[in-house]
């Protein structure tokens, strides 16, 4: 074969080789660049595109998310059903007044800010979530202080249809004034949240013929806290059960909160904590007022910071409520006693006229203290503005216990081999302490619970 001929082979090979070279790089190139966008677009954070957002906001949470949808009918086996008793907090309501006139002057501003300072492309919140906030507007009547909303009047009224569809020879209709009591403390909350669970139980005809007992003054039932001096003297005032809190909002956990959030919305100065206190103040009521619709303002969190949020929440209500101070679940005793010689007095005199049915409603301190005076709740190791990570699985989780619409029921049986209890908080049984299983023996109940209803004295607890 002549030279040149060879010569000239080789050399339209190497071409060759050199052209699907660069095809071959050419390609691996755009895959490359294809897998950088792709990972880029699917490490942005768009709280719009989230399918199950966090909704866990201390007291301020839904009831719709602890809410127990089997409404079974509860017979245990050889077992009558002899009386309800239910302390319950008010469902979802709005603001105060004035925290209504902060949010709707403040969060305006704010969120001019956040808009403006995407278009000058700083911040990392997706367009999605930037035309959420966009559309944003204060709806809620300034004049409607703490009212219940549509939402916390629908809580109520199906929480005592499904009570009633798991006692339905306990909980009869209609309703007569010497088989039911209800009562309420003076707040249109808790007015209107009574109302409603007796609409659920009774129906809508009969509600202009429930009679609801007038409060006490003083109240030393569902608002004893008002009467103890020496809670208010020593905790309240003191703002004793704030220094976890204040000690928590000064950590490195909380100003990674603020940095965080500072970076999401594009400022560059860090955001004071009043702001940061408004965005998720409205974050928290948007979802409890709409639980299934987007809060814009939840999108400036993530799920940390609202973790972080959440437990700082839960350090003040554990000082000031639960089992931060002694005198906090000491001076509950009233209702403890209320139920104890309740279901005391259907057990010794069964043929008298006893109540079916006993329904207070409250306050989230009112709750909170008489859980724990329960015993319920309380966690191996005290809660510290140090240890959150030692208790994010902690028993004092407020989301979970004192929600919007939260409870406790205890419901008395009559069996073949004596008297049983059953606790019931947000629907769910519990076992009490002192008792070996959720049907608790009622000898266990008294011999764990009798020395509290028989040494309640309000006014002796609560000397100074």
């Amino acid at each position: 074969m002549p030279k040149l001929f060879i010569q000239i082979l080789l050399l339209s090979c190497l071409v060759l080789l050199t052209v699907q070279a660069g095809k071959r790089s050419s390609k691996e190139s755009k895959k490359e660049k294809h897998k950088a966008s792709s990972l880029k677009n699917k490490s942005e954070y768009c709280y719009d595109d989230i399918d199950h957002p966090y909704v866990f906001f201390a007291t301020k949470t839904s009831y719709r998310w602890n809410r127990n949808k089997n409404d079974d009918e509860i017979t245990p086996p050889g077992c009558v059903a002899q009386q309800f008793w239910l302390l319950s907090r008010h469902g979802s309501r709005n603001p105060s007044t004035e925290e209504m006139l902060t949010l709707k002057s403040i969060l305006p501003l704010i969120q001019n800010e956040i808009i403006s300072n995407h278009k000058a492309g700083k911040g990392s919140l997706c367009k999605d979530d930037i035309e959420n906030l966009e559309k944003w507007i204060f709806r809620a009547n300034v004049n409607d202080d703490e009212f219940l909303v549509k939402e916390g009047f629908k809580e109520l009224e199906d929480i005592a249809d499904r009570y009633q569809d798991r006692f339905p020879k306990l909980l009869t209709k209609p309703f007569i004034n010497s088989s039911y009591i209800f009562k309420h403390t003076e707040t249109e909350r808790t007015n209107a949240s009574a109302r409603a669970f007796a609409k659920g139980l009774f129906g809508k005809k009969d509600i202009p013929n429930v009679f609801f007992q007038e409060l006490n003054s003083p109240d030393s039932l569902l608002k004893f806290d008002e009467i103890c001096d020496k809670w208010r003297k020593e905790v309240h005032k003191k703002k004793k059960a704030l220094i976890e809190k204040t000690l928590f909002e000064e950590s490195g956990e909380m100003l990674s909160v603020i940095q965080s959030v500072t970076n999401r919305l594009g400022f560059l100065s860090p955001l004071n904590l009043n702001d940061i206190n408004e965005m998720y103040t409205m974050c928290t009521f948007d979802k409890a007022w709409r639980p299934k619709k987007l809060s814009p303002w939840c999108a400036v969190f993530s799920k940390e910071d609202l973790k972080i949020l959440e437990y700082r929440e839960d350090l003040k209500y554990y000082f000031e409520d639960g089992y931060g101070f002694p005198i906090n679940y000491e001076q509950a005793c009233m209702p403890l006693k209320n139920v104890y010689d309740s279901f005391r007095h259907v057990v010794e005199s069964p043929a008298s006229s006893n109540p079916k049915g006993i329904f207070y409603f409250t306050h989230t301190a009112t709750l909170l203290k008489v859980m724990a005076r329960f015993g319920l709740f309380k966690d191996s190791i005290e809660m510290k503005h140090t240890n959150r990570h030692l208790m994010k699985n902690r028993e004092w989780r407020t989301s979970l216990i004192n929600s919007f619409a939260a409870h406790l029921a205890l419901v008395l049986f009559n069996c073949s081999d004596g008297h049983y209890i059953t606790a019931y908080v947000q629907e769910r049984p519990i076992i009490l302490p002192g008792c070996s299983s959720e049907l608790c023996k009622y000898s266990d109940f008294t011999k764990k619970y009798e020395k509290f209803a028989t040494s309640c004295n309000v006014d002796d607890i609560c000397r100074i």
